[in-house]
């Protein structure tokens, strides 16, 4: 019973990461109209086939688990359209603040979660979303090219990160409180600590975001 939970979990969970994957692609294509020149919409771009190409990943093993990967990922919908609908791609700086911010915060959940999955499937997912290292770097570099341009700017970075950040919370939240998928995954073995092991993830991930702030000279987010 406890490897049918777990097998089911994973399945849930593969299906959220991978219609958030589908999003995160069509949110970087969105973005290549507003990039400044043709150097950084190439890179944008190119970006974005690689976004395509871990969401085909992501697909591919959700079809291996299961025969109802659609339906999967149809379930995901209402949270990951919310958060995407609203991501701040309307412009570069946006654009910039939320590939160098915002999606880190789906490679530190899978960092994370990783562990708790099958080996086959850890695997997928962190050749999917966990290496967007030299997405973040471009985005960041051109934050601060931006900033120290205009330094004024800055402000403007800092309300885009903490509602990315506010709306990631909250989405995390509603996800953990409509499924027990988390709480089957990362359930701990006798003798932890007995802290909820999805606010240990959050706790996590909350620690890369402000390591990753400091680098960046932006104050910490309360």
């Amino acid at each position: 019973m406890e490897h049918d939970d777990r097998a089911l979990a994973t399945v849930e969970l593969l299906g959220a990461l991978t219609y958030g994957q589908l999003r995160a692609f069509e949110t970087t294509a969105r973005a290549v109209r507003h990039a400044p020149d043709a150097r950084a919409a190439d890179r944008i771009a190119d970006h974005a086939a690689q976004e395509h190409r871990s969401y085909v990943l992501l697909r591919d093993r959700l079809v291996e688990l299961t025969d109802l990967g659609g339906a999967v990922m149809d379930r995901q919908k209402p949270l990951f359209d919310e958060f995407f609908d609203q991501a701040p791609v309307d412009d570069w700086v946006g654009a910039c603040t939320f590939f160098g911010t915002g999606l880190p915060l789906a490679a530190d959940f899978i960092r994370e979660l990783a562990p708790s999955l099958d080996e086959r499937t850890a695997g997928v997912v962190l050749d999917a979303l966990a290496d967007r290292d030299a997405f973040e770097r471009d985005a960041i570099e051109s934050i601060r090219t931006i900033v120290a341009g205009s330094p004024e700017r800055m402000a403007e970075v800092k309300r885009h990160v903490a509602d990315v950040l506010g709306r990631a919370l909250t989405g995390f939240q509603a996800a953990a409180a409509g499924t027990d998928a988390l709480a089957v995954l990362l359930a701990t073995p006798a003798g932890d600590d007995g802290r909820d092991p999805t606010k240990r993830v959050v706790m996590t991930v909350l620690a890369g975001h402000r390591r990753r702030m400091h680098a960046l000279g932006i104050e910490d987010l309360e």
